[in-house]
């Protein structure tokens, strides 16, 4: 989704996530109408169905690459000590996935950007979202480094059949997408 700064992109995906309720209409995610949810139901939905990239990763300082995955488990009161022992394995699996199994012991500090984006990414991807919402993941990259975050993303989100909505104002990348919708004053036009 592309469209002027103020158009209502972000706007968009908060609600898209439930972050925010619609003052009309509805919004279906995975087969379930979420408006009317409560705000715990919606907070379980977008830890078991939603996959959120924002611009900044928003990585948590103590925690190494491997604990930032793992962290997405652990806020599941479901979770059993099976769960919790397998998230280590499929964060590992998905650091590897993202050329970083080497780095997995790293915190923010010690990783580039790129590398640091790179976690973000799969650790929106740690849960299988049935939905990926992507907002600007390269605002902070160099044009190289944003080329390859975009081409990891759709590689990643491809193979593991997740519908993706990505915000971008670099129309550079919209040859890597399948649909381009453009929003202008808060109205979606395709």
């Amino acid at each position: 989704m592309v469209g002027p700064s103020g158009s209502g992109k972000s706007s968009l995906l908060a609600v898209a996530a439930g972050l925010i309720t619609p003052t009309s209409g509805t919004v279906t995610v995975a087969g379930r109408e979420i408006t009317g949810l409560t705000r715990g139901e919606r907070t379980a939905l977008r830890g078991k169905e939603i996959g959120m990239i924002f611009q900044q990763p928003n990585l948590i300082a103590s925690l190494t690459a491997r604990e930032q995955l793992e962290l997405t488990v652990h806020l599941d009161e479901d979770a059993t000590r099976a769960d919790k022992k397998a998230a280590r394995s499929r964060a590992m699996e998905l650091l590897e996935r993202v050329d970083l199994a080497g780095q997995a012991d790293q915190r923010p500090h010690q990783l580039s950007g790129g590398q640091r984006q790179r976690v973000n990414i799969v650790r929106a991807l740690m849960a299988s979202p049935a939905l990926l919402l992507v907002d600007e993941p390269t605002s902070a990259l160099d044009r190289e480094r944003s080329a390859a975050v975009v081409a990891l993303l759709g590689e990643l989100t491809r193979d593991a059949g997740v519908a993706t909505l990505m915000v971008t104002h670099d129309h550079e990348f919209l040859s890597a997408t399948d649909r381009t919708l453009t929003m202008v004053d808060g109205r979606l036009q395709d």
